[in-house]
């Protein structure tokens, strides 16, 4: 294994390979450099990663050698069937493997392809922790993110300087698929909030108060909440540009969804929810922010929505 980073102490840190460099998994390695961390990066797909080569990431060719330059290993992908193709299939992470590496998955995806990945990591030698995170890449970047952890505690005690290093919030939640479960939580609540805040703007704007008044009332009332304060600039602005797609909200929800029904669950709201997210995505919003629930129910009620959908 190539050398890591000399710590102060003498001891030198592992590398950190981040596989996956879409939005979050690119900010995720420029945040690990600028915590000093030395770094590898790979991509399914031809990406376009000069910038953080330029600062020092080395960028991997060969999946099937990343053991060879990483102690630890973050994958970061957009669903089930990315993280199983990355991890599971031949030449992947898990088709051999370190004693003493680590893989970590940041992913959003359902606790069933999880359990897959622990059952192979194990079965070659490589420890597991899952690891989603709240947050979207500004705030990745900003090093202001949640990271939700579940596996092995004594797992996640040799990573814990790597995780706080991430971002200020770090929550160990359980030995297994806890920290899976809490993110489809977690989301399919923002999106039931998102879903609010657009009704209420609709309700409140059909009455005479202006939006910016309005959002500036909820966010200092009981229902203020860092994710209404947060989107309150976007929604004055009619500002669209995505931290999250509508189409990974209405994944999410999917996932969430399938975890309750197979435990004979019914969640009636966000069910809801998921029918007003996928009738978005119908409405041609699918790939800009979920705020997206807004001018969907524009078109619906026949006003003139905030932004035409994308054509």
């Amino acid at each position: 294994m190539e050398e890591g980073v000399p710590l102060n102490d003498g001891k030198e840190r592992p590398r950190v390979a981040v596989l996956g460099m879409g939005k979050m998994g690119q900010a995720l390695a420029g945040r690990l450099l600028d915590q000093g961390w030395s770094v590898v990066i790979w991509n399914r797909s031809p990406k376009d990663v000069s910038a953080l080569e330029a600062r020092g990431a080395l960028r991997l060719d060969a999946l099937a050698t990343v053991w060879e330059h990483a102690g630890i290993v973050i994958t970061f992908l957009a669903n089930d069937d990315a993280l199983a193709n990355v991890c599971l299939d031949h030449g992947g992470v898990l088709s051999s493997g370190s004693p003493r590496g680590i893989l970590i998955d940041m992913s959003t995806v359902s606790p069933r392809i999880s359990t897959e990945v622990a059952a192979r990591a194990a079965a070659v030698g490589v420890d597991y922790l899952r690891s989603p995170v709240s947050g979207n890449p500004a705030v990745l970047s900003s090093g202001n993110i949640t990271l939700l952890v579940s596996g092995p505690r004594d797992t996640f005690e040799q990573v814990e300087e790597l995780m706080n290093s991430i971002g200020p919030t770090v929550l160990y939640v359980g030995d297994t698929e806890q920290s899976r479960t809490l993110k489809l939580a977690i989301n399919s609540g923002l999106a039931a909030t998102a879903q609010i805040m657009a009704e209420l703007i609709v309700f409140g704007e059909n009455n005479g108060i202006e939006r910016s008044v309005l959002l500036h009332a909820l966010g200092e009332s009981v229902m203020g909440s860092p994710f209404v304060r947060y989107k309150t600039p976007a929604l004055i602005n009619r500002d669209y540009s995505a931290t999250f797609t509508t189409n990974l909200l209405v994944k999410d929800l999917d996932l969430a969804l399938d975890v309750a029904h197979g435990a004979d669950l019914s969640l009636p709201l966000i069910e809801l929810v998921r029918a007003l997210a996928g009738l978005a995505s119908t409405n041609g919003y699918g790939e800009i922010d979920f705020a997206s629930l807004l001018p969907s129910l524009q078109l619906t009620l026949g006003k003139t929505p905030d932004v035409a959908p994308p054509s």
